[in-house]
């Protein structure tokens, strides 16, 4: 097969989706729920192949989502991806769950707040329009966001919301005045990440792999106790 495949893994959330295509269409695209990444993963990859009659060798690319997410979960993904990546020779590209979904929920000239429930009463958020960031990836707490994004739009104007944390910060955005749409995307599909990781493979080339880390924003719970422990403060 001559058509340049690549491979999207998204693992950010209590979901594990693979997707394999090319430069025309999804090849194979699925989802499994539940946080059993680990066990599961592997099993669509290859079933992933089986359906398509592809291998491994023919791939050209890899995509990742890298975080914001669930700690352990991200880690399944971007280790099994790092492995297939180095075993056949495969460059990978780290995703970031935010940006993958503005691309999933975008429409031209609207700008875009996606919104990930990071547990604690806080979420992940990013704002973006037609591809680019207006506000970095970060944490918030939802009452926050209306300032933040205030800032970026006028009474009236269009916000479209994507993301597991749209219910927790639909009451402060409503008080905006904005023309909200919420498009129902929860997760990135794993056929945005293949597209991302396509794009910019073909036109950058892949992620160093030895540097490549899972985007946490946060300190884990861990990172957090042993810090307690050790008299560091938080």
């Amino acid at each position: 097969m001559n058509a340049a495949v690549f491979l999207g893994i998204e693992t950010s959330s209590t979901d594990t989706g693979v997707a394999l295509v090319d430069a025309d269409q999804v090849l194979f695209e699925a989802v499994e729920p539940g946080v059993n990444h680990n066990e599961v993963l592997l099993a669509i990859i290859d079933r992933a192949f089986k359906t398509t009659r592809l291998s491994l060798k023919e791939l050209t690319g890899i995509g990742v989502t890298i975080g914001p997410g669930m700690f352990t979960s991200l880690r399944v993904g971007l280790s099994t991806a790092k492995g297939l990546a180095i075993a056949h020779g495969i460059p990978v590209k780290g995703i970031n769950t935010l940006s993958a979904l503005a691309a999933a929920a975008s429409e031209p000239g609207k700008p875009v707040l996606t919104v990930m429930d990071a547990r604690k009463h806080q979420v992940y958020a990013g704002l973006y329009q037609d591809g680019r960031p207006l506000l970095s990836p970060t944490v918030h707490h939802p009452e926050e966001l209306g300032k933040l994004v205030a800032g970026f739009t006028s009474p009236g104007s269009a916000l479209l919301v994507a993301g597991s944390g749209t219910s927790l910060c639909l009451p402060h955005l409503e008080r905006l005045k904005l023309e909200l749409h919420m498009t129902g995307v929860q997760t990135p599909p794993p056929r945005t990440i293949a597209r991302l990781a396509a794009q910019s493979i073909t036109n950058q080339g892949g992620d160093d792999i030895e540097r490549l880390a899972p985007l946490y924003l946060r300190r884990t719970d861990a990172e957090l106790q042993r810090e307690k422990r050790t008299g560091g403060g938080v």
